[in-house]
């Protein structure tokens, strides 16, 4: 048993026919009387209609004109790239292990970051971590109160691939002690 008969199934479908003619009528109408575009030569891939062109030297001028100073302090961070990593009191296994630490935490380097056994500061004492285990990258305070890697985008620096990405971390506390590394 059908719930719609024939003659009315036949009605809706020219009227939705009916619906998408006059649509499409309206589409096309909109895109003939739309106004000229004009291609910018200085910007290759810069649209606008050729009623509404922008002097954009005037533009810049102005943009520069309200541009802050903003400082923000960068300091550099140890970042743990391996798991349970131990943390010394001194630059050797013979020294006594304070604490151990994850990936992706980040301590604040205080001394050569360029040595075997960097130090950090670690639940406000100083320590050590073994090089291998961490990176070192220049981060800041964000305004939410987490440490986010500081990148520049400097155009004779081809080396960072990936310079638009930030990556946030955790401010470290001192983790549950587990297996020595």
């Amino acid at each position: 048993m059908a719930l719609i008969d024939k003659k009315s199934r036949t009605s809706i479908m020219y009227g939705v026919m009916i619906c998408l003619f006059v649509a499409i009528v309206f589409c096309v109408i909109k895109i003939a009387t739309r106004p000229p575009v004009v291609m910018d030569e200085d910007r290759a891939n810069y649209y606008l209609p050729a009623s509404e062109k922008i002097d954009f030297s005037e533009l810049e001028n102005q943009i520069a004109e309200k541009k802050e100073e903003v400082h923000i302090e960068v300091e550099d961070r140890a970042r743990l790239i391996e798991d349970n990593v131990n943390i010394r009191t001194g630059p050797g296994t013979e020294y006594d292990r304070l604490g151990s630490a994850y990936k992706g935490f980040d301590y604040k380097v205080l001394g050569d970051k360029d040595s075997e056994w960097i130090k950090i500061e670690y639940d406000g004492k100083t320590a050590y971590v073994f090089s291998e285990y961490v990176e070192v990258v220049p981060m800041f305070l964000n305004d939410e109160g987490e440490y986010e890697e500081y990148v520049t985008f400097d155009d004779t620096s081809s080396s960072n691939e990936n310079a638009a990405d930030t990556e946030t971390t955790q401010d470290s506390e001192n983790p549950e002690d587990t297996d020595d590394n």
